[in-house]
């Protein structure tokens, strides 16, 4: 998906790096990491802070992040939060909104990215047990080629097979799934594989405490509408650059008592 590309220009050290001193105020001042919903159009932003929430999938037009796996692992209506500014960092999103620690009592958490997880296990599985079939999706067309060209070439901590670009080839892997000889072993696989990094609420805090500090990126999903003013685990925003005209005309009139991140300081918003 076009939207989630650019981060591609960045390595993976450069980012977990970035992650962590972004972070730092926050674990400073709060003691424990944040979670953030990021957002990369401003109309999209600017339309959420006038509405003061964060609509389902099935409220709006906006485009999903993988919307096959999502829909088989019955996650595809659910609002996507990071543990921290991943999607910053990774795709330069601009708009974020934070929230605190606690606010995974009402989320599900996901201790590993689950649908790069699942998507990754059948990879492994097909290169170990069916190399041909393998082969036979990479030949699907250039992109596929490129993306299982990588998985086999690019090395990560002196590692080949470690990146797999799932979100660039998700319809052709998603039906080379489906239409495999075997699909009942790999739909088994993906079933264990989501269930296996899930943990509940307090665990999740637990194991968020610790999370940020490496380069796992969880997967934080949320099943309801998210009221920001009557949330109260919303505390603010962190807006990359300038913030638009508008947009701090908003901040100011409707989110007084919230605060904003520069990407160094946090102050509080004044009228």
């Amino acid at each position: 998906m076009k939207v989630f590309k650019k981060g591609e220009k960045t390595s993976i050290e450069w980012r977990f790096k970035e992650r962590k001193r972004l972070m730092k105020p926050f674990i400073v001042n709060y003691k424990k990491p944040v979670i953030v919903h990021a957002i990369h159009d401003l109309k999209v932003f600017e339309k959420i802070l006038i509405e003061e929430k964060l609509k389902l999938p099935e409220q709006h037009n906006s485009p999903k992040k993988c919307p096959l796996m999502e829909k088989f692992l019955g996650i595809d209506n659910s609002i996507y939060y990071s543990l921290g500014f991943v999607y910053s960092t990774a795709y330069d999103f601009k708009y974020n909104l934070i929230f605190d620690l606690n606010y995974l009592r009402d989320l599900i958490y996901y201790s590993e990215s689950i649908i790069y997880r699942c998507y990754k296990a059948v990879i492994d599985y097909l290169d170990e047990h069916d190399y041909d079939y393998l082969q036979k999706l990479a030949n699907t067309n250039k992109n596929t080629k490129r993306v299982i060209d990588k998985y086999y070439n690019k090395k990560y901590k002196g590692k080949t097979k470690m990146h797999f670009d799932f979100w660039e080839i998700e319809k052709e892997t998603f039906d080379a799934i489906m239409n495999y000889p075997n699909k009942k072993e790999l739909i088994k696989m993906i079933d264990e594989r989501s269930k296996k990094f899930i943990l509940k609420y307090p665990k999740s805090v637990e194991s968020a405490k610790k999370d940020y500090l490496t380069e796992k990126i969880p997967e934080i999903i949320g099943r309801k509408e998210n009221n920001l003013l009557r949330n109260p685990h919303f505390l603010g925003f962190y807006i990359k650059g300038k913030i638009p005209k508008k947009i701090a005309e908003i901040i100011k009139e409707k989110y007084p008592n919230k605060i904003i991140f520069d990407g160094r300081k946090i102050k509080g918003i004044r009228k």
